[in-house]
């Protein structure tokens, strides 16, 4: 493997000798820049631009382990920093191989300038964590100490780890002769499964490792076709299961590379996996456990928005909102000296919501445009979303006025939140009647990944939870801990349902199990009681045949072959949806700048993206294409 002495030389011709540079480290994605005197090179932040803009790599300084002080000294320094500012340190762990201090705060404000004064005094680079806040007090917090905790018990193997994946990245490149393939290994012709392999002369990258929730392992990716031993990089665009179900059976089966996603995507990943894996327990299969999940998040690097990052010898990926839910992304690869570039939308929403901002769509350069079209038929046009919302507080209003309840399946994470946030602030300002919002499953534990990263939120929402609000929670809403036993979960449901007019936020948004199917299979019956999807309701699943007008359902639930009769009031209300409808599809694709050369269909049914497809060509004279599953297009 040809290393980069190339890249070292060029950083100690252009830093000064009082910088006092010891050595060079490739860490991931990073160039890491080991200083005796790391105050001086802080001080002098032009090096740094200058180094970044010489290189093009992302440079971080640090300390010599000789310039560091002793950790004692170290949190007395940094306690005393961070409580003058007005933030609550809940840890301190210190990462001796990399000479990283991990702060953990209680509270969400960014330290300002503090980073710079850590790493002057001090000798250790400060890595800031937020962890469960003030305000989120009675959330759950488990999941959020378990994505950390893997980080401080693997200290040593992530530093190492961190090392050999940068001499793989920053290594010169081998092969003259340039290509660019895209490989379909799922999501074509269908919504969920995502997974598009991304091929260059140099680097293999998967862009996606996603899963029918509803299905079996003959409804998993096509990952039979990947060589894991040459896979560079795994990217993840958000923490949905359709895009990440499959993420730990790479690791199952051999891969041992890194995968990239937001930091927001990291906790939530955690969150809804370990969930998925409990339920695949319980119906009898088992793709991958906990351990597979663990290494998944040993072996991520978090990316935030707008930052360029080496994933490879000849791909920078950069990631931007794509306001689907919180920590979602577009992902920009830019491969090679200017060779091509690829915009992936993963899911996104080119609209604005009550919590996210609408998908980011100016970029350097696109040659390709790989967009998803769930929405994408001619007939898909979402209201708008006032609109919706108030047809959705009429709904609720008057079911709970005529002495029933409402079921709102919702994704744990995204509609769920946003739902909740209407609700909670209709009931507030007096627009709604007052009543219980029972909130289950694992809606709490995502809720607090809201609270902890309000910036990847809009600013109104942001400066809610920067001024001390919780905007989510009131005396209103009222958690329900999930019982794992039968018998006590009946029990459970019974109460909640034999009590008052009541509103009910649960888990799955299609009625493909979870808490959601307990509730449902109790309220079905009662003609004063209403069933609201909100969200896309995919082929083949109970929601889909619900708005299609089937009354009478056959269900599997808890290992029973049942029969339910519909009296509820069914409503469809998509005008919520993280998705961008048909409207804003095609606004984007004439929006997005630079304008694309090629467009590239995904993640839709066959008769939307065929429709999708022919309206780009004949109104922006684009060339589109869609892809089968296994078949590949190459741009180069």
């Amino acid at each position: 493997m040809a290393l980069r002495p190339d890249i070292e030389e060029k950083i100690i011709k252009m830093l000064p000798e009082e910088a006092k540079v010891t050595r060079i480290e490739f860490e991931g994605p990073h160039v890491s820049i080991y200083s005796l005197n790391p105050g001086y090179i802080m001080s002098n932040s032009e090096l740094i631009k200058m180094l970044a803009k010489e290189l093009k790599k992302h440079i971080i300084i640090k300390g010599d382990e000789k310039a560091r002080a002793p950790k004692e000294e170290v949190e007395k320094v940094i306690r005393k920093m961070i409580t003058d500012g007005g933030n609550e340190v809940d840890k301190i762990y210190f990462n001796d191989q990399l000479g990283d201090v991990y702060i953990f705060l209680r509270k969400p404000q960014v330290i300002k300038g503090l980073d710079k004064a850590i790493l002057s005094q001090t000798g250790w680079r400060p890595v800031i964590v937020t962890t469960a806040l003030d305000m989120s007090k009675g959330l759950p917090r488990d999941d959020i100490d378990a994505v950390n905790n893997v980080d401080m018990l693997m200290s040593k193997e992530r530093a190492e780890f961190l090392k050999s994946i940068g001499l793989r990245i920053h290594r010169l490149p081998v092969y003259k002769n340039e290509y660019v393939k895209v490989t379909c290994l799922g999501a074509c012709f269908e919504v969920g499964r995502s997974a598009l392999l991304i091929e260059t002369s140099e680097s293999r990258v998967l862009l996606d490792a996603g899963v029918k929730p509803s299905g079996g392992m003959d409804e998993a990716p096509f990952f039979d076709v990947i060589d894991v031993d040459n896979l560079d990089a795994v990217v993840i665009s958000h923490a949905h299961l359709d895009h990440i179900g499959m993420l730990p059976y790479l690791y199952k089966y051999g891969y041992k590379g890194p995968v990239y996603m937001t930091e927001p995507t990291k906790y939530l990943m955690e969150i809804l996996l370990t969930d998925y894996i409990d339920l695949s327990s319980e119906r009898g299969y088992s793709y991958y456990g906990l351990s597979e999940l663990a290494s998944s998040l040993y072996h991520s690097v978090t990316v935030d928005y707008g930052d360029v990052t080496d994933i490879s010898p000849d791909i920078k990926l950069t990631l931007y909102d794509a306001g689907h839910e919180i920590g979602s992304a577009l992902s920009h690869l830019h491969i090679g000296n200017g060779l091509y570039n690829i915009v992936y939308t993963g899911d996104f929403k080119y609209g604005p919501s009550r919590l996210l901002n609408p998908a980011h769509s100016i970029f350097k350069r696109v040659e390709l445009l790989i967009m998803e079209s769930t929405y994408g038929g001619k007939d898909d046009v979402q209201k708008p979303r006032e609109e919706a919302e108030a047809e959705l507080i009429q709904l609720v209003g008057k079911t709970l006025e005529n002495g029933g309840k409402v079921l709102i399946p919702v994704f744990s994470t995204g509609r769920a939140q946003e739902i909740l946030f209407l609700l909670n602030d209709s009931m507030q300002a007096g627009k709604l009647t007052k009543a219980p919002i029972y909130v289950d499953g694992m809606v709490l534990q995502t809720l607090n990944v809201h609270l902890m990263f309000p910036d990847y939120l809009n600013n109104n929402v942001k400066e809610l939870i920067y001024d001390g609000v919780n905007p989510f929670i009131s005396e209103y809403v009222k958690p329900v801990e999930r019982a794992r036993n039968p018998d006590k979960r009946q029990e459970q449901v019974m109460d909640i349902l034999q009590g008052p007019p009541s509103i009910i936020l649960a888990p799955h948004g299609m009625l493909s199990g979870g808490p959601a199917m307990d509730y449902f299979v109790h309220m079905a019956d009662d003609a004063k009681n209403s069933l609201i999807f909100v969200s896309y309701q995919g082929e083949g699943t109970l929601g889909r045949r619900l708005i299609q007008g089937e009354r009478k359902v056959n269900l599997k639930y808890y290992d029973q072959d049942i029969t339910v009769n519909v009296n509820m009031n069914v409503f469809h209300e998509p005008g919520f949806s993280g998705h961008s409808d048909r409207k804003q599809l095609m606004n984007y694709v004439g929006r997005i700048e630079p304008k694309p050369h090629k467009v590239m269909l995904v993640h839709g049914e066959p008769s939307k993206l065929m429709n999708l497809a022919l309206s780009i060509e004949l109104k922006y004279k684009i060339d589109t294409v869609m892809l089968n599953h296994l078949e590949s297009i190459r741009l180069v």
